[in-house]
């Protein structure tokens, strides 16, 4: 008798990682951001968001309830993340559910899942494998395990004011010049 196939190995993937992105789109437009889907495969982002002068990119990675990882593919160079930005590069991690009211979202900078997932790597290869066999360094699949970072992540559950948090103007040309004040007359 065969298994039944998950969700993700059934073809779903696409359609889970879609929710995902549609559902912070919708979170950020609730709060008032005005925010919308990146072009399907656009390098680097997946959301733009703005607020007031401000803007930001956000990197969506979802996973569903039933699942305890979210997972990435290294780049055949080793990066993770293309374009990766110390300031206005946010991830957001969501844990699909069935209830949109048991939905979670945890909005942390990319740089940190970004060290979390190469030091995850780097220890899994430490580790040995099946029957001691040490694990494929070549191997491209990167995890984030919920049960190991469940800590790291509660601070960031629902941050999403640190998207805004220190941020400049995306791009100080794009801002119009202030007028220039004429001198007040002398009385």
């Amino acid at each position: 008798m065969e298994r039944p196939k998950g969700r993700i190995k059934s073809g779903e993937g696409t359609l889970i990682g879609n929710a995902g992105e549609y559902c912070v789109v919708a979170e950020l437009l609730k709060r008032g951001i005005v925010a919308s889907l990146a072009p399907r495969n656009a390098p680097g982002f997946d959301v733009l968001a703005t607020k007031g002068r401000f803007t930001t990119r956000i990197r969506v990675k979802t996973k569903s309830e039933q699942y305890g990882i979210w997972q990435w593919s290294a780049k055949p160079d080793g990066t993770i993340f293309r374009d990766l930005l110390d300031s206005s590069d946010f991830t957001v991690l969501v844990n699909l559910t069935r209830r949109t009211c048991d939905l979670q979202f945890f909005v942390l900078p990319t740089r940190i899942v970004h060290e979390w997932l190469v030091t995850g790597h780097e220890n899994w290869l430490k580790a040995p494998g099946k029957n001691g066999r040490p694990h494929n360094p070549s191997n491209r699949k990167r995890h984030l395990v919920y049960k190991e970072r469940m800590a790291d992540l509660e601070r960031y559950r629902e941050n999403w004011d640190i998207l805004w948090e220190g941020t400049e103007p995306q791009n100080k040309q794009m801002q119009r010049p202030r007028p220039a004040r004429a001198p007040e007359p002398r009385r």
